[in-house]
């Protein structure tokens, strides 16, 4: 460390002004004292001569900038006390302290946090900076606009989530940021059959109509049990009570280990028993004509799911067991992917109230602002961010806007933030509103610079890292 000035002027628990008498820059961490850790907020300069009630009349310039000086607004993180960081400070500083700049090496051997994880280093002291891993259970949101590294922190995330032996699975939106890079963990979606009910809700919300779900999913249990035979839906129909039939459990109970795969989906089978469940539920004949012009109209082909590899139970064991899985959704209809992902989710959290205990998994939701708020999947979601923490299940969601991208409900329980350049100024003020700020400026960030803050910063407050070129594990 090098002495850059000393404190003058106004102290408190919170803030100091330092007069500088070496240049420090906008992020710099300082030590104040030996014991008080701080980052430098703003530097300005001032000149007692060119106040309006100076009664010195400057002649020239070398005069005017003989009185010149820069001053530095440093904020306090804690105290380094016992080689441990506190995240206190208890009493105002002297004026006249020394204040030194931290550099290379100065932090390594203090503890922050037990079990940390990087994935970058602070800009001007070089020091990795410590992340806590916990705050994975309290949600966490990435945001930043297009071309700001987003992708490239949350894989170096992701790989340093498994190192310490957290399992994750990624939705990969696109394809392109998170499949090639783990190829031999991925999985298309084209190898996915998506869960009955999460189907049936894809086919009604985005076709039909939500008043339809039920026809939607009857039809879907008729076909996997006749296998397509409009003889045996009706068979199906009737065991259940419909018609003239009276009710059969042992129908039901043939249904319990029966997987969609086991059977070959054809359209123009399912359109017909689809028309035949809508009868038998007493539907007029104008509203199934117009819901199976609208099926047929939708582009969605329960013809393409034959030969997939997993159905979603199979998909839940498979994440459970490995350490990381990928799931490239970029291939399927938006409305097919929405499916799987809710199928998935949902089957995460059934899976841990199973069990009764912590999965300790990540599910990292590439362009959440396609996925959390308002589609199919948003309601799971919102489910692992209300519950998830109590069941080890923590949520990581990548998106380039923060108001406008995320539900409420899910919003409303991010706990830690990692952000870069955004897309909108008011975006600042409602990332405020969750987790502390303070007085950062957005202005000076570059590609690979981000903000952390909330729970997975080591001091719960903002501090800027900027992420590794490359994996360091």
């Amino acid at each position: 460390m090098r002495e850059v000035g000393f404190v003058v002027g106004r102290t408190s628990t919170k803030w100091v002004t330092v007069r500088l008498e070496e240049e420090v820059l906008i992020n710099d961490l300082v030590l104040v004292g030996d014991e008080l850790l701080g980052v430098v907020r703003g530097v300005s300069y001032a000149n007692p001569t060119m106040s309006p009630y100076s009664p010195f009349t400057p002649t020239n310039v070398e005069a005017v900038r003989a009185y010149e000086y820069l001053n530095a607004s440093v904020e306090l993180y804690g105290s380094l006390m016992s080689g441990r960081f506190d995240p206190r400070v208890l009493t105002a500083t002297p004026t006249g302290t020394p204040v030194y700049k931290v550099e290379k090496g100065d932090l390594e051997n203090l503890k922050f946090i037990e079990d940390p994880i990087f994935v970058g280093e602070h800009p001007s002291s070089g020091w990795p900076l410590p992340l806590d891993p916990r705050a994975v259970d309290y949600h966490i949101a990435v945001v930043g606009s297009t071309g700001s590294g987003k992708s490239h922190l949350v894989r170096l995330l992701v790989r340093e989530l498994v190192r310490i032996g957290r399992k994750v699975v990624i939705f990969d939106h696109t394809g392109a940021d998170y499949a090639p890079f783990f190829k031999e963990k991925t999985i298309p979606d084209t190898d996915v059959f998506p869960d009955m009910l999460s189907l049936a809700e894809v086919m009604a919300n985005k076709v039909l109509g939500k008043e339809y779900l039920d026809d939607v999913e009857v039809a879907l249990y008729a076909y996997l049990y006749s296998e397509g035979d409009v003889g045996r839906a009706r068979e199906f129909m009737e065991s259940l009570g419909f018609g003239n039939g009276e009710f059969d459990m042992s129908t039901i109970l043939e249904l319990k280990d029966k997987s969609p795969m086991d059977v070959r989906w054809d359209d123009e089978s399912f359109i017909a028993i689809l028309r035949l469940v809508m009868g038998y539920l007493k539907r007029r004949e104008h509203t199934v004509a117009k819901s199976l012009f609208r099926l047929v109209k939708s582009g969605i082909s329960l013809g393409s799911f034959n030969g997939r590899k997993y159905d979603v139970e199979d998909l839940v064991d498979l994440i459970l067991e490995r350490d990381l899985t990928v799931l490239d959704i970029s291939s399927e209809t938006l409305p097919i992917r929405y499916g799987i992902m809710r199928g998935v989710v949902s089957g995460l959290m059934g899976e841990a109230e199973r069990r009764g205990e912590r999965l300790d998994v990540a599910i990292v939701v590439d362009e959440a602002q396609v996925y959390a708020r308002g589609q199919p999947p948003t309601e799971a979601l919102s489910d692992v961010a209300r519950r998830g923490r109590k069941w080890g299940v923590g949520l990581i969601l990548v998106s380039q806007r923060w108001v406008s991208d995320l539900d409420m409900n899910i919003r409303a329980n991010i706990n830690s933030v990692l952000f870069s350049s955004l897309q909108s100024s008011s975006d600042v003020e409602d990332i405020g509103k969750v987790v502390s700020l303070g007085n950062i400026d957005i202005g000076v960030l570059g590609t690979g610079d981000f903000y952390v803050t909330g729970l997975l910063s080591p001091f719960r407050r903002p501090i800027l890292v900027h992420t590794f070129g490359e994996y360091h594990g």
